[in-house]
């Protein structure tokens, strides 16, 4: 028997408000799905997050059913859990999961932890699917028993319990309907252990009763590949959600397991499994940082600049050529490009012309978007920190950093183009600095930030259009849009970099993406 394990779709993520990212989830999905269903698989897992909003636009819903429907082999069944994206913890009655799950597109899993004991699952039934399942068993021929499928959804705060239950169900389960031959079980949640800086939650000593009855753990959240333990196994989200996501230290894909019967085998059931990674397509990322602490003027920094980029595009182009990132037939799809200014600037904030140079940059490196971080500090910044004296910034001898705080906030705002209204930005700034810090959307924060520009500012707050022709990898229309696209001449957006659409135009918005 053969199973596929991917993870982390995000299907809807409109990255950088980019219709072309939009596409770009989709056109994954059906890619990977596609190698996946010339595979000869039994079933598909997908552990979480097939979408990045439980409110999904209707255009994006018929695509998941279309390549469901056109890229997965109808005997193969697609066993889905819920992710963090998918529902929240307080779920609808009906989500567009057990809207999939209904119309027989997918098998919802979850898992079923009311009551106080342990009296087992229910096995899916075809006939009478419900709104979801809360185990699937897959026929296998050449052992004594099935291969037992199980999922867990999303629990946040609340996983380690519920794995502890999960596991005294799966016995039940066992007891009531017979031991399988191999057991899985669906979760989204991160291993602290193993990625300690991403934010995972549960350790191994929280899996110990769970192993004692799953041979396979298929995880999704992290959008990082990543194995721990010969049984926990995360394949990494198939396209990268964040300049960070990007680097070539994460590797995202799906795994291809092979199960064949070992009376040796290390878990408790009679099959022992053999995972094999696959890379997905997925549209390149490159960084480029750029240090503008040697340059004293605007003129010598921005010619240094230009040929720090041109240096930069063998590094691109050999990017862009892998074949994990190029598009059908080879041909180059152009990169996200993570461009970043650090180091001390010796001259005024406001002659840092970023838009200008994120413009040229797109256009040298032929990106499809240039994500623009403006990491300086100016002289003027750097003394404030060196030589602050006790006028209220320390308490019982203790710095209070509000105050500091507010200081390099009024500081940047004089230098920036917005000097003429410096208390003003400097208050949206503050805000936007307690809203990061309370751990609030990053969308939420980048609305509050564009609306207040669009207050202190109207006559810079035309409206943001970004027009990019779709160009999924394997959609069958790609060919025909790509001719309209050279027609018509619309290879080109609007808007140069993501200072301009942050609403404060020297400083990047949010990537759109969880810090997952």
């Amino acid at each position: 028997m053969r199973l596929a394990h991917l993870a982390d779709i995000h299907i809807g993520h409109r990255q950088y408000g980019l219709d072309k990212r939009e596409d770009d989830m989709i056109a994954t999905l059906r890619h990977t799905l596609g190698e996946i269903g010339d595979s000869d698989v039994d079933a598909v897992l997908l552990p979480g997050d097939l979408f990045h909003s439980r409110d999904l636009r209707p255009k994006n819903l018929d695509r998941v059913e279309d390549a469901l429907r056109e890229c997965v082999p109808d005997d193969v069944r697609v066993l889905v859990s819920r992710g963090n994206h998918d529902e929240n913890l307080s779920p609808r009655d009906v989500t567009w999961l057990s809207y999939l799950h209904r119309r027989g597109h997918i098998v919802l899993l979850e898992a079923d932890l009311g009551g106080d004991t342990a009296a087992g699952f229910d096995p899916f039934d075809p006939d009478e699917p419900g709104e979801h399942a809360e185990f699937v068993d897959l026929p296998d021929a050449d052992v004594g028993g099935p291969v037992r499928v199980f999922g867990l959804q999303w629990r946040g705060a609340r996983t380690a319990d519920a794995l502890e239950r999960v596991a005294r169900e799966i016995r039940a389960t066992n007891d009531k309907h017979g031991e399988p031959a191999y057991t899985a079980l669906l979760g989204h949640f991160g291993m602290e252990d193993e990625v300690p800086a991403l934010g995972g939650t549960i350790t191994h000593t929280d899996l110990r009763e769970v192993r004692e009855v799953v041979d396979y753990l298929a995880l999704g959240h992290i959008h990082k590949r990543y194995e721990a333990a010969g049984w926990i196994h995360n394949p990494g989200s198939p396209e990268a959600h964040d300049t960070q996501e990007g680097r070539d230290d994460w590797e995202h894909g799906y795994y291809l397991v092979e199960l064949e019967p070992d009376t040796n085998a290390d878990g408790p059931g009679a099959l022992a499994h053999d995972p094999t990674h696959h890379a997905s397509k997925r549209r390149a990322y490159h960084p480029i940082e750029f240090d503008v602490t040697p340059y004293d003027s605007p003129g010598n920094l921005e010619a240094a600049f230009h040929e720090h980029v041109r240096e930069e595009r063998d590094a691109i182009e050999t990017r862009c050529e892998r074949d994990v990132h190029t598009g059908r037939g080879g041909s180059r799809r152009p990169p996200l490009v993570d461009l970043r200014f650090t180091g001390t600037l010796q001259f005024s904030r406001s002659d840092l012309r970023t838009g200008e140079l994120s413009a040229r940059t797109k256009e040298a490196c032929e990106a499809l978007h240039v994500q623009t971080t403006v990491g300086v500090r100016t002289a003027d910044v750097e003394a404030l920190l060196a030589e602050l004296e006790d006028d209220g910034a320390f308490v019982d001898g203790r710095l209070d950093t509000s105050v500091l705080e507010r200081q390099v906030f009024e500081t940047i705002a004089t230098e920036s183009e917005y000097g003429d209204r410096a208390d003003d930005v400097a208050d949206v700034l503050e805000r936007a600095h307690a809203m990061a810090q309370d751990g609030e959307n990053p969308t939420d924060v980048a609305d509050t930030v564009s609306e207040r520009r669009r207050e202190l500012f109207p006559e810079m707050a035309d409206d943001v259009t970004i027009d990019v022709p779709e160009d999924p990898l394997t959609d069958e229309t790609d060919d025909a849009r790509d001719t309209a696209a050279t027609d018509d001449g619309a290879n080109e957006t609007t808007v140069s970099d993501a200072t301009t659409t942050a609403g404060l135009g020297e400083f990047a918005s949010p990537d759109g993406g969880d810090a997952e």
